[in-house]
């Protein structure tokens, strides 16, 4: 999709962006970020500039922890796929059949 510019509001100010974004999306950040932005100053942040900013640095905390969730399940995906493969290539134990092992699917 080409970008195109679009007039988004923020903190009662209207702003001219350009963006590839669907306008739901969009909607959904602005809607978002609005909401930051009164939750700061909600908490007596009188300054529209420190305003942003606080809001800015809440954001950046919330995308680090999940930077680090994601980490965390990308790592438990790893260790249950190599669990999983390492079944796989072993083989039945014990010359027993193709049963699955105990909690698998059965057909």
């Amino acid at each position: 999709m080409d970008p195109r510019t679009v007039e988004i509001t923020l903190q009662g100010r209207r702003i001219q962006i350009r963006t590839t974004l669907a306008p739901a999306v969009l909607d959904e950040i602005v809607d978002y970020a609005n909401r930051k932005l009164a939750e700061v100053a909600g908490a007596g942040v009188s300054s529209p500039h420190s305003a942003a900013l606080l809001a800015l640095l809440s954001v950046v905390e919330e995308l680090s922890k999940e930077r680090e969730n994601l980490g965390a399940l990308k790592e438990r995906i790893r260790m249950k796929s190599a669990l999983i493969l390492d079944m796989l290539g072993s083989g039945p134990a014990d010359g027993v059949g193709d049963d699955p092992p105990a909690g698998g699917m059965t057909i």
